[in-house]
């Protein structure tokens, strides 16, 4: 489980929903009987063989048309699908308190009540999870009714039947994969990690993962889903080995140019891995930014050590995050690099050192990540090292860098300013070649402002939707129309949108930081942007959005969504 550290708490409340409903019968919120054969029965009826209502604006509204009808069990039942839905996905594309809110919405149709105090709906494991993408949601009704279709398909087995296979990773993929095109679903891959992380990886697109398998092992793609599931095993397993054993994650796996190696000794000549080199020009092909700012981007970091991206939500922050270190590290190789990230129980004994409990009932010192990366930082002194914080102003900022506070000033990295760490006592200074990454929301109203201790010891660079400026909308476009959407469409994105972020940013309640980023319009997975395509984003990430910005004004958000969806008026 220690590769799997930073989703434990998905993964322990996976495990118990594994047990009381795909084996036992029962419900994840109350001691009904809810996930039967028979309330699945009831939602394919009304939902997997119904079209979405013509007057639902959105997918929320459309399934309270659909089951206004159906019996409380499966209503309730529906929310705690969506509960399971959400189970897999980060905060940063939804938080816990807009889930809470979605769950609670279907929970509610059915009259009764809500159990908002329950530990499987707390913000520690509801903020938890992985980076879904933009097509998690824009296929939400296609995932549902997949969900639908397989639940169906397992609670009308015998209970020994399925005993058996929940036993049998590799038999329950090929028995999910055939259901309603399971194989091109990314909740297919969210189910089989939640159901069996040791053969699966935290990724649910088909594609990347088809991307990862070359990156790491060359050669050709394997033909389906389940041979590119079986090749990243294989993949993991001897990198793993030739790690020593220690924790290989997904997205942090080395080329198949670069095998782990063992940390070097003093009399060993420090390695960097053999790989292509990797600058401005390489990165500018995935980004809206001129070559220009980007550049500025990297040397704010260079000089100063430290750097925070701030911006709206869907301006790229974490995409663009890793891309800046590739271009310091000058390869693209995330061996130099590390990500975290911060919430308001993260503390100094995670990130610099802290007893922790061992099995006999004792108590053991124990290094944080932070202290770990700069010790692997210290073995490679002349490749830049890139330490990445997502949501950085979240967490206690002086409880969590303590004395470390001032070290990472730039001017103070060095032996010199070594200070004596608090459990340990032990001297301990910065390297060189350490920098830190930070991340942040401008649109999150629940955040504090950040430390000025913090602040003047960072460099602070604002991103802002691609609609928006001259050369950003150019790319934006330049990338529909290479996934195939029609000029017409691309331009009503541009135009459309950027009006959308004019209005709020003049808003005096939100302003420019709580405008909407590009990356909502982004293709994954092989989608050809259409009229649909466009419809089904507005209506299930923007429009939800808009609500939480205008909550006390629906004709507002109306007003807005209209705009967006409505006809053009040639």
């Amino acid at each position: 489980m220690a590769r799997h550290r930073d989703f434990k708490p998905i993964l322990d409340a996976a495990a118990f929903w594994k047990e009381r409903c795909l084996i036992g019968d029962k419900s994840v919120f109350t001691d009904r009987a809810l996930w039967t054969h028979g309330n699945f029965e009831e939602l394919h009826t009304r939902y997997v063989q119904q079209s979405r209502p013509e007057e639902a604006t959105s997918f929320a509204e459309g399934i309270r048309i659909l089951l206004s009808r159906a019996s409380a069990d499966a209503k309730c039942l529906w929310a705690e699908m969506a509960w399971v839905y959400y189970l897999i996905q980060k905060k940063t594309a939804t938080t816990a308190d807009t889930k809470r809110e979605r769950i609670r919405g279907f929970w509610d149709s059915a009259n009764g009540p809500f159990p908002d105090n329950h530990k499987l709906l707390s913000d520690a494991l509801l903020d938890a999870g992985v980076t879904t993408g933009a097509g998690y949601g824009a296929h939400i009704e296609k995932e549902f009714s997949f969900f639908v279709v397989a639940m169906r398909d397992w609670l009308s087995r015998d209970p020994p039947w399925r005993e058996s296979l929940i036993k049998r990773p590799w038999e329950f993929a090929e028995w999910l994969d055939p259901l309603q095109s399971g194989k091109n679903r990314m909740l297919r891959h969210a189910l089989l990690y939640l159901l069996f992380p040791e053969q699966f990886e935290p990724n649910v697109s088909t594609r990347q993962k088809r991307e990862e398998v070359v990156r790491l092992g060359g050669g050709s793609p394997p033909p389906d889903a389940i041979a590119v599931d079986r090749a990243l095993l294989t993949l993991r397993q001897k990198l793993t080995k030739e790690a020593h054993d220690s924790d290989v994650y997904y997205w942090e796996l080395p080329s198949a140019k670069s095998p782990p190696k063992p940390p070097v000794t003093p009399s060993d000549e420090p390695s960097s891995p053999d790989a292509t080199s990797y600058g401005v020009e390489e990165a500018q092909r995935d980004l809206f930014l001129s070559p220009g700012r980007l550049g500025r981007l990297i040397e704010s970091i260079r000089d100063r050590k430290n750097l925070i991206l701030q911006g709206p939500p869907g301006t790229g922050k974490t995409f663009i995050a890793r891309r800046i270190a590739w271009c310091l590290i000058g390869q693209k190789d995330s061996d130099p690099i590390e990500m975290v990230q911060f919430h308001q129980s993260y503390a100094y004994e995670d990130f610099v050192e802290g007893f922790r409990p061992t099995k006999d009932g004792g108590f053991e010192l124990k290094r944080g990540i932070f202290r770990k990366f700069c010790e692997r930082a210290r073995e490679r002194p002349d490749t830049p090292h890139v330490f990445i914080i997502d949501e950085i102003n979240r967490g206690n900022l002086s409880r969590i860098f303590g004395e470390l506070l001032m070290l990472i000033e730039a001017d103070k990295r060095s032996a010199d300013y070594a200070v004596s760490l608090t459990y340990s006592d032990e001297r301990f200074h910065i390297p060189e070649n350490v920098h830190i990454l930070g991340m942040m929301n401008t649109a999150d109203r629940s955040l504090a402002l950040v430390d000025y201790a913090l602040r003047r010891r960072f460099a602070f660079e604002t991103l802002e939707p691609a609609y928006g400026s001259e050369y950003g909308s150019r790319a934006f476009r330049e990338l529909l129309q290479e996934r195939k959407a029609e000029d017409a469409l691309a331009d009503r994105i541009i135009s459309r949108m950027a009006a959308l972020n004019e209005r709020i940013a003049k808003d005096s309640e939100l302003g420019a930081g709580f405008q909407i980023g590009h990356s909502y319009f982004v293709p994954t997975d092989g989608d050809t942007p259409s009229d649909d395509w466009y419809r089904r984003i507005v209506e299930t990430q923007v429009a939800p959005l808009l609500c939480e910005y205008w909550f006390d004004s629906q004709q507002d958000v109306d007003e807005e969504v209209t705009a967006l969806t409505g006809n053009d008026e040639s």
